[in-house]
């Protein structure tokens, strides 16, 4: 097992020590963030911090979030990792208390925080692609609150795996919205699809960045939900998250999916970004 650093409660452990009652364990009553380092210096942390506050503010976590506490943290724990790539687990929970409901009102938030060993996918899946099952949206209604309650997303993992899949592309009334962990964008007509950002999807921050680089590199964008009959339209496809970068879609369910130019385009565009940012 690759090695982990454990920052709990305001200290770092050799193991993870907390307890059962915890909020974040009996209702999922947590925001969390993954965040991508390398050479010890973290990705797109204001962005990340930023939206961490936001998802507690949208839950009512009474946390004033100190941005300069946990950068200081999080730099601590790299090099305690020693590791050229890495990525921090960062959660925040409501707190430990009896379980109910309705939580007590002084209840004191518990902050997990676990480092390890970020190893990058295969190069062969970002040269030729992945292929990608449809799956029933059945998640909540505030997909763009980045909390812990992902079971619907376990499951479509899950049965993306037992179908000899990579992953799953959720659908809500006849349109695609995201992958179970990454954005998803579409390629028709030279145009770059993907959800607009409301409840439907999570802000990704990734998703952010490649709608820069598209536009700095002057590549039409329509924020629109894309039909599932628009699939055979594709001229390409692929995924954006922290975990996958930009990553092809070769595949969706039996529809082969192009490669496409602009595809390669954003993830030269992409890696040059991530890569200034880690000198």
């Amino acid at each position: 097992m690759a090695k982990r650093i454990y920052f709990i409660d305001g200290k770092f452990r050799r193991n993870p020590l907390s307890t059962i009652e915890d909020r974040g364990f009996f209702f999922a009553d947590s925001i969390y963030e993954v965040i991508r380092a390398r050479n010890g210096k973290p990705f797109f942390l204001e962005e990340h911090l930023t939206r961490l506050e936001k998802g507690l503010k949208e839950i009512k976590i009474d946390l004033k979030l100190d941005s300069g506490y946990l950068e200081e943290v999080i730099k601590k724990s790299l090099k305690k990792l020693k590791k050229k790539e890495a990525a921090i687990y960062l959660q925040i929970t409501r707190g430990k208390e009896p379980r109910s409901h309705l939580p007590r009102r002084k209840t004191k938030p518990t902050i997990i925080m676990i480092t390890s060993e970020f190893r990058p996918l295969s190069p062969r899946l970002f040269k030729e692609g992945v292929s990608l099952i449809l799956y029933p949206d059945i998640r909540w209604a505030r997909c763009d609150i980045k909390t812990t309650m992902l079971l619907p997303n376990v499951l479509a993992k899950i049965e993306a795996k037992e179908r000899g899949f990579f992953d799953a592309l959720f659908y809500k009334n006849g349109y695609i919205t995201e992958s179970t962990s990454s954005s998803f964008f579409g390629i028709i007509g030279g145009k770059l699809l993907t959800h607009p950002a409301n409840h439907d999807i999570l802000p990704s921050i990734t998703r952010e960045k490649v709608l820069q680089i598209a536009k700095n590199l002057k590549i039409p964008i329509e924020e629109r939900p894309l039909a599932l009959e628009e699939i055979r339209k594709l001229e390409g496809a692929f995924l954006a998250g922290t975990t996958y970068d930009i990553l092809p879609v070769k595949r969706i369910e039996e529809i082969e999916i192009p490669l496409s130019p602009l595809t390669s385009l954003i993830q030269t565009e992409y890696a040059k970004l991530l890569e200034k940012l880690s000198l």
